[in-house]
């Protein structure tokens, strides 16, 4: 990762994507790093095309179809975005700005579209991945799949939704090998990533 440069990436590798389903990823995916902090996270450059392309295709949406932008930011800055976008003055773990509706609608006529941004904290992230024994690449990994399930309009205000959404990021992880991010044990910290 290189910090503060803009990666457009549209990833066409021939490797199969952890569904087993043999397709290789096809996504745009802009990864910005605005914290420099971010480099030390290893394998999130690789991972987060990933991420996004599995996320989108629980959502039932094709993700040669769409682009999502995720920023790798400080705690300053979500915080900062957070007051002004949610008149919360406090730093968050993510936070997704979905598209106008007619952007979003877009993919789901198969349209190229652009679905939204996600923003990370790379302070609550990091704190959180160590109060929950798991590695900050985990906890990033559930965090960008959260923040693009919010931009395809899951969400988790009713307890339905809420079941909803964390089924589909069960889901997604484990498909990379990311243990449950809801259970509530030490047992994460033994996996890979």
């Amino acid at each position: 990762m290189t910090p503060h440069m803009t990666v457009s990436e549209t990833n066409t590798s021939s490797d199969p994507d952890p569904s087993g389903e043999g397709e290789p990823y096809r996504i745009g995916t802009d990864i910005s790093i605005e914290d420099d902090r971010w480099v030390s996270v290893d394998g999130l450059e690789d991972l987060i095309p990933k991420l996004v392309a599995e996320t989108l295709r629980e959502a039932g949406l094709t993700p040669e179809d769409a682009c999502v932008s995720v920023a790798l930011m400080s705690g300053e800055q979500v915080r900062s975005l957070n007051k002004v976008f949610r008149s919360k003055d406090a730093d968050t773990n993510v936070l997704s700005f979905p598209s106008p509706e007619a952007a979003r609608s877009a993919v789901l006529e198969d349209e190229p579209a652009f679905l939204g941004d996600v923003a990370l904290s790379y302070d609550a992230v990091v704190g959180e991945a160590q109060a929950q024994a798991k590695t900050p690449l985990q906890h990033t990994a559930h965090l960008v799949a959260h923040g693009v399930l919010h931009l395809v309009g899951f969400d988790h205000e009713a307890d339905a939704d809420a079941d909803a959404m964390e089924a589909a990021e069960r889901v997604i992880l484990a498909r990379f090998g990311i243990p449950d991010p809801y259970r509530d044990d030490t047992s994460n910290s033994a996996q890979t990533l």
